[in-house]
């Protein structure tokens, strides 16, 4: 059977031209003077990222034709894989992680890409959406690393059914995913210092006239203890034993507003707190609270925490900006990077480390969290163990 072509006029009047190479590959200008790929098959040319791309398209197609199999519905939307993606990871993800899961879709990837059918949304497109993320268009505030890779995670499945489904031939995230992992990247190194400088700068706004709330005792539990910020939210008087010094994390406080398991099984823990940190608590803790009130409650209602979008654009990213971190890479998550980096220099094993921040696996800990705490610590042991041989 000969291969599908398309015709001279046809080419002629989209602009369309033959690779030259290989059969039912096209290509043509785009405005910047940068080439536009495409793949004929099912009567029509399909958009490409690369070259390479639509060759694996054309292809497939091939393959599938010589199977029997149907052409895929080339008129799909992101949208409509969207729901079945929403679906599927509904009864696989635990609550709290499909409620980010969620989140991440109907507010970043629906709204912005919803409308595109799959072959025709190229890393370009994506790539936008990144930097729109990155320079804070789209949320309101500019956004790490770290969570523009969790608001782009629906993305991937969805290509991933794409796949599957043949309507798409290469993922445009795994393109990307392949620049990044080129890239070299960084970790900020935490220091006592910069810790002190970044409660300061918490504690001085949030005394501030006009101060909805003073976010520094949250930011102080999270860096000495490690825990994560949901688990933090989650804590109520009950998870408190002032008098044994420890704290129980049973819950995490969900996206979509409730109480909800841990992460992992290992969540469940028990934290010990310094005689500092017991202090704290006392502090914080009314006299009158009820053992369902939350720890860190809401203004005036103690039934509910306060909110995680407030504690992150109120509270953590000015006192990030005061305390001179800007553009470090230093975002919440990174003060429970800081607690096993402390935890870690004081002498603690990983195992013992582990069991304190909740990781299953104390591989996990030394190979992600575990980074070098307080340079100049370091330093100065160093210098010391040198001067023995001398001695």
């Amino acid at each position: 059977m000969a291969a599908e072509t398309l015709s001279s006029t046809a080419r002629r009047d989209t602009g369309w031209k033959t690779d030259g190479k290989a059969k039912g590959v096209y290509w043509r200008k785009r405005a910047d003077g940068s080439k536009s790929w495409g793949a004929y098959y099912a009567g029509k040319i399909h958009a490409a990222p690369t070259r390479g791309a639509a060759i694996e398209a054309k292809a497939q197609a091939a393959l599938r034709k010589s199977k029997g199999l149907p052409a895929p519905d080339t008129r799909t939307l992101i949208r409509d894989l969207a729901e079945e993606v929403r679906e599927t990871k509904r009864r696989k993800l635990r609550p709290t992680s499909f409620a980010s899961f969620e989140y991440a879709l109907d507010t970043i990837i629906l709204p912005e890409l919803g409308h595109f059918k799959p072959a025709a949304l190229g890393p370009d497109r994506i790539e936008t959406l990144r930097r729109d993320l990155v320079d804070g268009r789209i949320t309101g505030s500019k956004l790490a690393a770290q969570s523009i890779h969790k608001y782009l995670t629906p993305l991937s499945a969805i290509y991933r059914l794409a796949l599957r489904r043949g309507i798409v031939s290469v993922s445009p995230m795994a393109l990307l995913e392949d620049a990044e992992k080129d890239e070299p990247r960084e970790h900020f190194e935490w220091s006592r210092e910069a810790i002190s400088r970044l409660i300061r700068a918490a504690e001085e706004l949030g005394q501030r006239p006009g101060a909805r709330y003073d976010y520094s005792p949250l930011f102080r539990v999270l860096v000495t203890t490690g825990l994560r910020i949901g688990e933090a939210l989650a804590l109520r008087k009950c998870d408190v034993d002032l008098l044994g010094g420890r704290l129980y994390v049973r819950h995490t406080w969900a996206r979509d507003g409730r109480l909800a398991p841990p992460k992992t099984r290992a969540g469940v823990r028990v934290v010990p707190l310094s005689t500092e940190l017991v202090e704290l608590f006392v502090s914080l803790i009314p006299a009158d609270a009820s053992d369902d009130d939350f720890v860190f409650h809401a203004r005036g209602n103690r039934q509910r925490p306060v909110g995680y979008f407030n504690v992150r654009h109120r509270g953590f990213e000015p006192a990030v900006e005061a305390a001179g971190l800007a553009g470090k890479g230093v975002t919440i998550h990174a003060l429970r990077h800081a607690a096993v980096s402390l935890y870690a220099s004081a002498g603690l094993t990983l195992v013992e480390v582990a069991s304190i921040v909740g990781h299953a696996d104390a591989s996990v800990t030394a190979s992600i969290y575990a980074k070098l705490f307080d340079r100049t610590d370091v330093e100065a042991r160093a210098r010391a163990a040198q001067a023995s041989l001398s001695e």
